[in-house]
């Protein structure tokens, strides 16, 4: 989606995502009401269906890169090394995965998306909910995170709801 700045867009993602209750209308996933759920209940979403990649990444500063993108599946009860390991699978993907002991601090913008947006897909979320995905990336890597959230050229993406 496209707008001007202060339009809502970052807004409206959020609501989407159930990390923000909207003022008005609804948010409806998998036949749910999702702006009603209680907060357990959209954590959970958020943790199992729900992919989200923040405009500006939100990544732990304490954690590494790797321990960032690991987090999610830790959370969700997988023990600690086979979520390290997963998670190196996603930082290679994105070409990150020499940084992966380095602090958010240490990494440049478009690492740092980068790592967040492996944060987003590890758990291998059915919907993800990215605010400008690829703003602070270079063209190669710009390509390699939209063929990861919709496919390669030319070909369609599957819808994922």
């Amino acid at each position: 989606m496209t707008g001007a700045s202060g339009s809502g867009k970052s807004t409206l993602l959020h609501c989407l995502a159930g990390i923000v209750r909207p003022d008005g209308g609804s948010v409806t996933y998998d036949g749910k009401r999702v702006d009603t759920l209680p907060e357990h209940r959209l954590r959970e979403l958020r943790r199992t269906d729900f992919g989200v990649v923040f405009q500006f990444g939100q990544l732990i500063p304490e954690l590494t890169a790797v321990d960032n993108v690991a987090l999610p599946l830790m959370l969700a009860g997988t023990a600690r090394g086979a979520a390290q390991e997963r998670a190196g699978v996603w930082l290679e993907r994105f070409g990150v995965r020499e940084q992966g002991t380095s602090r958010p601090g240490e990494l440049s913008g478009g690492q740092a998306q980068r790592v967040a947006l492996a944060r987003a897909l590890v758990t291998g979320p059915r919907v993800v909910f990215a605010d400008e995905p690829t703003g602070a990336l270079d063209s190669l890597a710009s390509e390699q995170v939209m063929t990861a959230l919709v496919g390669p050229p030319g070909r369609r993406a599957q819808p994922y709801c």
